[in-house]
């Protein structure tokens, strides 16, 4: 072997390690920063059976979508390839197609329900349609992700993206419990 490879060879482990070992102590300091899982779930009495089992699932969905949310923000903070642009870390992909089928069974839920469960939903503020366009907006990236070989890089503006979708679902599953959760004969009710 030549001494001008193995002088690159040595110089790209020293990059990487440095890289690797940055992603490390930026993860130490920024972890307390993550987003943490959701509480117990209190499930009000008031709602009818459909709508209660509406809660106990978007309750779930939203704690599988937290944890998918952590894994994408800790990949952005710990991937040695972030600084050069892009993302192989496994776990993104591995994330988003997770926060995905939850998503998917939640919205199957929600199309599920009959006509009395959705007059109510409306009657508390709750648009479905809200909750469709944000899934719609993480298709694309859960499109790419299934379509990538194992170590394809993903550029750090889509996955930043994807985090960013994330969020708008999990946003609006809070808001879907947050009103559901309300009474209906609460004098502070908005």
């Amino acid at each position: 072997m030549s001494w001008i490879v193995f002088i690159f060879l040595v110089l790209y482990g020293g990059v990487r390690t440095t890289l690797w070992l940055r992603g490390q102590l930026r993860y130490l300091l920024l972890r307390r920063e993550l987003p943490g899982p959701p509480g117990p779930l209190a499930l009000p009495a008031h709602l009818p059976q459909g709508l209660q089992r509406l809660v106990e699932l978007s309750h779930g969905t939203r704690t599988s979508l937290v944890d998918a949310l952590r894994s994408i923000s800790t990949v952005l903070i710990t991937d040695p390839d972030v600084p050069l642009g892009c993302v192989r870390d496994g776990r993104y992909r591995v994330a988003i197609l997770t926060a995905w089928s939850a998503t998917l069974q939640c919205m199957r839920s929600l199309d599920a329900l009959d006509e009395s469960d959705r007059l109510r939903l409306e009657s508390v503020g709750c648009e479905v349609d809200r909750f469709r366009a944000a899934v719609v907006r993480l298709g694309p990236s859960v499109s790419v992700a299934k379509r990538a070989r194992p170590l394809d890089p993903f550029d750090v503006p889509s996955v930043r993206s994807a985090r960013g979708a994330v969020e708008a679902v999990l946003h609006e599953l809070e808001r879907l419990e947050g009103r559901l959760g309300v009474s209906p004969h609460d004098p502070y009710r908005a």
